[in-house]
């Protein structure tokens, strides 16, 4: 790997976190576990005590997010 392709991925990675830190920590604990952790839905339902529709819309608001974030850091 290229260093300057080891960078940009550093700097990524360092952007990601900056935007999941920045989400509402609801929204951020449960894409953390679906996204990264890749569990179940139903295990972060029982989890978190939380229905699957609500699981859904705090995925769906953090991906919307966390978009809105990586794209002001990359200018899109």
């Amino acid at each position: 790997m290229l260093p300057e392709a080891s960078l940009e991925r550093e700097e990524f990675w360092d952007v990601f976190r900056a935007c999941l830190e920045g989400l509402p920590r609801r929204q951020a604990d449960v894409f953390a576990l679906r996204e990264v952790d890749g569990m179940a839905s139903k295990e972060i339902c029982q989890g978190l005590g939380i229905s699957t529709s609500n699981l859904w819309v705090l995925l769906h608001r953090a991906r919307l997010r966390l978009t809105r974030c990586m794209q002001s850091h990359y200018g899109a």
